[in-house]
């Protein structure tokens, strides 16, 4: 059985990895922000919203998480993106 420093260094590296991917995912919501602008198109889509976070609920139950907690994850990353988006479409 490992140990409480052992683990702890455990949630560390998937920590990195989860800010990694947010990095990569935040850096793809720049790009087709650029790419609504350039193509004159709104920089939100409340649908497209819905859409993610079901996307999340569904990914989540399959892994064992909570609805509410897909959701939370969701609206977090959705918010960092439409705040982003609306900086990188006003420029």
């Amino acid at each position: 059985m490992p140990s409480v420093d052992e683990i702890r260094e455990q949630i560390e590296s998937i920590d990195k990895q989860i800010v990694d991917l947010i990095a990569t995912r935040i850096e793809m919501t720049d790009e087709l922000a650029r790419e609504k602008k350039h193509s004159s198109q709104g920089y939100w889509d409340g649908k497209k919203e819905k859409e993610v976070i079901e996307r999340y609920m569904k990914l989540c139950e399959e892994v064992g998480l909570f609805e509410y907690e897909a959701k939370l994850i969701a609206e977090v990353l959705l918010k960092i993106s439409k705040e982003r988006q609306k900086l990188l479409y006003d420029k």
